[in-house]
């Protein structure tokens, strides 16, 4: 793997837990958890949209596009947790479902693909 790789995706995993702490820590202290929401959404953004789908296939992308959904609900319900509405759990909790279900057949459709 290459160190720039490397590094993509240690961000990428630690604006992800950076995401999951300030969901909780808003239970507790929200002006803490909405800077905690901020830089983990901001991080976990600049990595998705830095790393395009890599391969041609019609479905990979479409998997993409729906995860690059996901990171714009996620910028909605960081929004929301400014505010102080409660609807950033409802945003934050499609935005999470999508994005499991893109990290889950992205790999599976770009695996298939290599193989034909």
């Amino acid at each position: 793997m290459k160190p720039n790789r490397k590094l993509k995706n240690i961000l990428f995993q630690l604006s992800a837990i950076l995401i999951l702490i300030a969901a909780v820590v808003y239970f507790f202290n929200t002006d803490i958890a909405k800077y905690v929401m901020i830089v983990g959404v901001a991080g976990y953004t600049a990595i998705t949209f830095t790393t395009p789908y890599p391969g041609k296939s019609l479905r990979g992308k479409r998997l993409f596009n729906i995860q690059i959904l996901a990171v714009l609900l996620m910028c909605v319900s960081t929004y929301l947790m400014f505010v102080n509405r409660r609807e950033w759990v409802v945003t934050l909790l499609i935005a999470a479902v999508l994005t499991l279900y893109c990290a889950i057949a992205l790999p599976m459709v770009y695996k298939k693909e290599q193989e034909e």
